[in-house]
């Protein structure tokens, strides 16, 4: 009998909404999991739900990204399970305020812009040595839909995950090594901290459309964890191993109807990235 080989996915974020969740599917296939957390009274609640069972390991480390001191640290302090990982997933970020650009606190703009963006510049810029090697790794960031369309009253979210999604395209290039890839996930509409406070924001800052939408999805939640899940599960097949530097809808693209053929158009084409259209 043939065992198949487990894979070793680290989770960045995972007591949030959709790290959380994911880690529980991983956990559920039987995948070894390294579990990083921020706040140390939540990692009493991870050991109780994640356990290491037989031929299954399951690990924690405690990771800061509003500091570059943590990251750095952690990066160095966890050198043998990023050498060792094969799937990635870094679910951090935050909201930020919603407000009119001109009556944004400027100093909450900068701190949206260094969770969204340059965390994970630094991250990288560390992270890159110990993996440049690595004969399998796939990194998967997200951004939702504030990076596609023009929504008003949020752009310190909007704004920095532009730049998120921007930066794991370039970084898809210079890779000199392309068994590492990057992509980006939009994920959709889940029951989370970021959809409860734009359920409670002042009515006149978000669109009624938006509104309304969130309320008709976020009863479908479950639906939604796992298109992300077997996006990424997807991502890091045979088939899907061609694919970086993309920014891919969980929710709205269809990865198992895509042929062969049409992977090597994404592949070549500028498709699933930031690009204008012309008339």
């Amino acid at each position: 009998m043939i065992i198949a080989k487990k894979i070793n996915v680290a989770i960045l974020g995972s007591t949030g909404s959709i790290g959380i969740q994911l880690a529980k599917k991983f956990y559920k296939d039987g995948e070894n999991i390294t579990l990083f957390y921020k706040n140390k009274e939540k990692q009493a609640n991870l050991k109780k739900i994640f356990k290491s069972k037989l031929n299954q390991k399951i690990k924690f480390a405690k990771i800061d990204f509003k500091n570059k001191k943590s990251i750095r640290n952690t990066i160095l302090a966890n050198k043998k399970i990023f050498k060792s990982c094969d799937i990635l997933v870094n679910t951090i970020g935050e909201l930020g305020e919603i407000k009119n650009f001109f009556h944004l606190d400027i100093n909450k703009f900068h701190k949206t812009f260094n969770i969204n963006f340059f965390s994970h510049i630094y991250f990288f810029k560390h992270l890159y040595p110990l993996i440049k090697k690595k004969k399998n790794l796939l990194i998967i960031l997200f951004s939702g839909g504030g990076s596609t369309s023009m929504r008003e009253n949020f752009s310190a979210y909007s704004l920095s995950k532009v730049a998120l999604v921007k930066l794991s395209e370039i970084l898809s290039k210079e890779f000199i090594n392309k068994n590492i890839r990057i992509n980006i996930i939009s994920p959709g509409i889940i029951k989370s901290k970021m959809t409860q406070k734009i359920l409670t924001s002042k009515r006149n800052l978000v669109d009624r459309k938006e509104i309304k939408k969130i309320k008709k999805y976020i009863k479908f939640n479950n639906k939604t964890i796992n298109k992300i899940y077997f996006l990424i599960k997807f991502l890091n097949s045979n088939k899907g191993k061609k694919i970086s530097g993309k920014m891919i809808s969980s929710m709205w693209d269809k990865p198992n109807n895509w042929s062969s053929s049409k992977i090597d158009k994404i592949v070549k084409k500028d498709f699933l990235t930031l690009r204008r259209k012309e008339i």
